[in-house]
């Protein structure tokens, strides 16, 4: 405090100068409102692209692991946590093949063909793939059905492989062209073809007829969704009814134990038994979709 009484008009007046100094110069600072959202949505499309990814992957892991959580699950003794086991496997195996979907629509924005390097026509084929397997589980159970649970499984194997071969050898391409070691030309090779070749900035004409093919099919995969609640709805018709599984050598695989009594004596009768649960039934005469 003493130092600002003694030299208050000293600090007031380089404040004055500097405050001038900082306005003259202010439009040299100024940030460009253009150039930062175009920064922004190219940043968000390549967190996106590279995110899809991993969850495609996961995915595909968890649909083809189906046959090792069946196992696991038949080693359950606690009925609790073999509904866990399941309920957990499916909702995560679902939920990524969903998320994989709705994250991927961004390719279909007019604009990211242009901000981005979408690799066409892989990517979009991916989403189409991916809305394709939801169809199928939506309109089918895919856990007891062998056929449609091929089908989906090939559709996922799809979806992922699409998506994984155009982010890491097409849209990354101008970052492996921009540090190849020196002798090596960036004007030829396999990365510099397959980015001119594929890529939506490079190839305006695929990237067009792409999203002229994949659109319209992403709108019947919009139409069949809308067409399932509206065909099959049971509102205000009949109470869904909970029904208890067979066991965990059942085609869906949902965990189950049957109850039955027994008399505690010879003497006694079989209604006054008491509770005990037997083991899981096993696989005779039940497909088993592993």
């Amino acid at each position: 405090m003493s130092f600002l009484k003694k030299n208050g008009k000293l600090v007031g007046t380089i404040l004055a100068a500097t405050s001038v100094l900082l306005l003259n110069t202010a439009p040299a600072y100024a940030i460009d409102q253009s150039g930062l959202v175009s920064g922004g949505s190219i940043w968000l499309e390549t967190t996106i692209a590279v995110t899809m990814v991993f969850v495609t992957a996961m995915a595909f892991s968890l649909q083809i692991a189906r046959g090792y959580f069946l196992r696991t699950l038949e080693k359950f003794t606690l009925r609790l946590g073999a509904d866990i086991w399941w309920l957990a496997y499916v909702l995560i195996r679902d939920a990524l093949i969903f998320v994989s979907f709705i994250m991927g629509l961004i390719v279909f924005f007019p604009g990211t063909f242009q901000d981005y390097d979408v690799a066409v026509p892989f990517m979009p084929l991916s989403v189409f793939l991916f809305g394709a397997a939801l169809i199928l589980k939506l309109y089918f159970d895919a856990d007891e059905n062998r056929g449609v649970f091929r089908a989906v499984t090939l559709l996922v194997f799809g979806g992922t492989v699409s998506w994984i071969f155009g982010a890491v050898f097409v849209t990354e391409t101008p970052l492996a062209l921009g540090t190849l070691p020196s002798g090596v030309s960036a004007s030829s090779g396999i990365w510099y073809t397959l980015y001119n070749t594929f890529s939506s900035r490079a190839n305006v004409d695929l990237s067009m007829l792409s999203f002229n093919i994949f659109f319209p099919l992403l709108g019947v995969v919009a139409v069949l969704g809308l067409a399932h609640p509206i065909l099959h709805s049971r509102i205000g018709k009949s109470t869904p009814r909970i029904s208890q599984s067979p066991g965990p050598a059942s085609p869906v695989g949902m965990p189950g134990r049957s109850v039955q009594t027994q008399p505690d004596s010879p003497g006694q009768k079989a209604g006054n038994g008491s509770l005990q649960a037997s083991s899981p039934p096993g696989r005779d005469g039940v497909e088993h979709i592993q």
